[in-house]
């Protein structure tokens, strides 16, 4: 994949990592006087961890803010094997979605953000399994990338190097780092990194232990060397908050998976575990020579800091200007630079912005670009401070004089670039491991923009060139101005009716095919693609859309074959190519994201029958389940759980309640009285997982019973009917084993562990090494009805287009309709 400047046309990858400024770009003088004072400070520190969310926040802003030090952290996944709190999104579009809340949440305690190229394949119980299916090799050399790239003289992990650690990712983690601390200082290790950069030796390696792990560790650490306990609570003067206020908000980012985090304010120890390299005694950055004297000429160097932070006028930060340009010089004539040294030359040049008020930005038309078209820009410029400063844009003649806050604007057209906009770890297929092949994206946090815009400012008689992604905008009458980064698209895409057709016998459905235009007069040849088999009434599809965001659908009739049978359908265009679909991200927390992966509907012929008819639908947190069961024939019907005291429930087969309700609706509080008397009266209620931690009421069915954490992380995890006469086993659809074959991720999570004995467990299954768990489906019954707890991933299953799990759901769906 391919990036563009806007004017050079080059890719530009920054080898020695990001600017140390937090990546936001908006500051205030009190921001800039910290930054200044970050300037002073010449180390850098990296927290490890195994996911999005994982990170202690409160450390890194301890880090970043109070100890100024450089400071990232590096989550070896992007969540994609994680649950969702506010939406529907699993596997790549979640990854993808908690990336983007990872980078919110840097901008706000000020840490940089870097990956690996592991995927989250979901909840693992041992490294064991882990290191397996993440190819442990090519893990590790991407955490002595980052290190070799980043160069920390410190890194903490969040987890201990063993079972402690409650998962197989987090084990795995700290096993990387370990490792990783040893070979990123080892010419042997990795050597075709070192064309692009050094080895480092970093100075220590510590665990981030807590009290979740170790209730006494308060009186452990006490007078145990191994331990460095630090402060992190302290207020800063310059930001208004405290560490813990920052960090929860910083926490408080990951909201797809339910992290919102109270402010805290006072003291909060962290105790640091020594695992590798020197002990820390006085300091964490003991023996790192972090200040400018220990560099020939620093003295000068220092005294030139010191002279600007003394200086520093926060309603006049344009006076800085000079003796930032003198600075930046001075350290660039030095001879003697130590990495970290040369990285404050980039923290200046973007000191020397904020200071000057300058704001620049780039506007395209319109958000999207099809490959290779012409793209009209409004490039902005405006010197609000009245800084003495020129501008030069690489397509204008000379230089450009800026008078104090008068808007300038450049309008011109450029070329888009000739690949389309995704995500650079999705642009092939994978299992374990992300496919990248470019050694100069791993780690990044996202794509570089798709088309950046490179100027020049002269301040002092010193030219700086910067540069700005090309943006789009625009006014919502709620949110109010909202930005997007331009992407380029292909020229149509399409999406199928239903992403999955499930077909209970050989009657033919119709499915609409629809082409949506990403550019002006879009015409092309469409052609279906079917398994072997089946038949279509239609495999050729022309399509001609006059205007961009227009769509065209073309219905065809799918006939199955006549035995069962799983497949795909497929769009191929005219160039040979897969037609691909169009996936957007939209949250108002972070900025809209958009997928363009192929084109594809599973087709399933299954031997399925149904009891019952119409279901009534709680939804949880969100999930695709009632789409799915739409599809094979139910009537489906969502029920606010404000209004179960008004709704005749009576008229529903069946009501099911969507994953983590019990987490995220308040009024479940009251409504299981509301459900139990559904029950006793004839009704079904099937409720899916809950977390145990976060109900919002105990009382869940008829019944007591108790949510665990245990779980079955194996999909292929052999199955066992504990009674194989049970109904749910047998009506409407008898069940075999076969059933639970191709199953995806897991088997389920949060099963029950302890239940009331009017409850009846269905199924017994267990991870390697493990004893059994039966708790993963339980039915009890209640007066003439019957209640059902499952921890079964049927949220994952449906999608999946998984059949026997939909047979499973119709045989939980029609209890007691025999």
């Amino acid at each position: 994949m391919k990036y563009r400047s806007l004017f050079s046309l080059t890719i530009v990858l920054m080898i020695i990592g990001f600017s140390s400024i937090a990546q936001s770009n908006i500051y205030s003088s009190s921001k800039i006087q910290l930054e200044l004072k970050k300037l002073n400070f010449l180390g850098n520190a990296l927290y490890l961890a195994a996911h999005p969310d994982d990170e202690n926040t409160r450390l890194i802003t301890w880090l970043d803010n109070e100890k100024l030090a450089r400071t990232a952290y590096l989550s070896l996944t992007r969540g994609d094997g994680g649950q969702n709190l506010i939406g529907t999104e699993k596997g790549a579009a979640m990854g993808l979605l908690r990336t983007q809340e990872l980078i919110e949440a840097r901008k706000i305690d000020g840490g940089e953000q870097f990956f690996s190229r592991a995927v989250d394949f979901g909840y693992s119980k041992t490294a064991k399994e882990t290191f397996e299916i993440w190819e442990k090799d090519k893990i590790l050399a991407d955490a002595v990338w980052v290190i070799r790239k980043f160069k920390p003289d410190v890194i903490v992990t969040r987890f201990p190097p063993d079972e402690r650690a409650g998962h197989g990712h987090h084990t795995a983690s700290a096993m990387i780092a370990i490792e990783a601390f040893k070979l990123a200082a080892d010419e042997n290790a990795y050597p075709e990194q070192l064309k692009l950069v050094d080895t480092w030796q970093v100075k220590r390696l510590y665990w981030n232990a807590s009290n979740w792990w170790n209730k006494g560790i308060a009186e452990e650490a006490a007078g145990n060397d191994k331990y460095f306990v630090v402060d992190a609570g302290g207020y800063s003067p310059l930001l208004g908050e405290s560490n813990g206020e920052i960090a929860a908000k910083s926490r408080s980012s990951h909201r797809s998976q339910g992290f919102g985090a109270a402010m805290q304010r006072g003291e909060n120890l962290e105790y640091l575990y020594h695992l590798e390299g020197e002990k820390a005694t006085n300091d964490l950055f003991d023996g790192v020579h972090t200040s400018w004297k220990t560099i020939k000429g620093g003295d000068k160097i220092q005294a030139q800091i010191d002279a600007i932070i003394a200086n520093f006028k926060p309603n006049q930060p344009q006076q800085s200007i000079a003796g930032l340009v003198k600075l930046y010089n001075t350290i660039k004539a030095n001879k003697n630079l130590t990495p970290h040294a040369t990285q404050k030359l980039a923290d200046i040049q973007d000191i020397i912005k904020t200071c000057s008020g300058v704001f620049v930005e780039a506007i395209a038309e319109d958000f999207s670009g099809t490959e290779n078209s012409e793209v009209k820009v409004s490039a902005q410029l405006i010197n609000r401070n009245g800084a003495a400063v020129k501008a030069t844009f690489s397509n204008v003649e000379g230089q450009i004089e800026l008078p104090k806050n008068q808007l300038i604007e450049k309008d011109f057209t450029i070329k888009a670039p000739s690949e389309i906009s995704q995500p650079y770890w999705l642009t092939s297929p994978y299992f374990g491991v992300f496919g990248v092949d470019q050694q100069e994206l791993i780690g990044l946090p996202e794509s570089p923009a798709a088309v950046n815009l490179d100027y020049q400012l002269t301040f002092d008689g010193t030219t700086f060139t910067y540069s700005t992604p090309l943006l789009y905008k625009w006014t919502d009458r709620v949110e109010g101005e909202i930005y997007r980064r331009f992407i380029v698209t292909p020229k149509a895409t399409g999406e199928f009716s239903s992403n999955v057709l499930l077909f209970a016998d050989e009657q033919p459905k119709e499915v609409s095919l629809i082409i949506k235009a990403h550019e002006n007069y879009t015409t092309g040849k469409a052609t279906l693609t079917i398994p072997k088999g089946w038949e279509t009434t239609a495999s050729q599809f022309d399509y001609n859309i006059a205007e961009k965001g227009q769509k065209q659908v073309f219905k065809f009739i799918v006939t199955p074959p006549k035995g069962g049978s799983i497949g795909d359908l497929s769009i191929q265009l005219s160039d040979g190519s897969e037609m691909k679909s169009e996936q957007l991200i939209k949250y108002n927390h972070i900025e809209y994201q958009t997928l363009f992966d192929p084109l594809v509907a599973k087709v399933v012929k299954v031997d399925f029958k149904r009891a019952g008819d119409r279901i009534g639908y709680i939804m949880g947190s969100g999930d695709e389940v009632p789409n799915n069961l739409k599809e094979v024939g139910y009537t489906v019907e969502l029920i606010e759980a404000d209004n179960l005291n008004a709704v005749d429930l009576s008229v529903f087969d069946a009501i099911i309640v969507g994953i983590r309700a019990y987490n995220t609706t308040e009024s479940l509080k009251n409504g299981n009285l509301f459900l139990n008397d559904y029950v006793k009266n004839g009704g079904n209620v099937i409720v899916q997982y809950n977390t145990n931690r976060g109900l919002v009421t105990e009382d869940i069915g008829p019944y007591k019973f108790q949510i665990s954490r245990e779980r079955v992380t194996k999909e292929e995890a052999e199955v066992t009917f504990i009674d194989p006469k049970a109904e749910v086993l047998n009506f409407p659809n008898k069940l075999t084993k076969a059933d639970f074959d191709g199953w995806v991720q897991e088997r389920g999570l949060y099963f029950a562990d302890e239940w009331d004995e009017n409850f009846t467990p269905i199924l017994s299954w267990n991870d390697p090494d493990e004893d059994a768990l039966e708790g993963g489906l339980i039915v009890a019954k209640y007066g003439e009805g019957h209640f059902v707890y499952t921890g079964i991933s049927f949220f994952r299953q449906l999608p999946a287009a998984v059949p026997g799990a939909y047979r499973l759901m119709s045989n939980i769906i029609g209890l007691g309709k025999k």
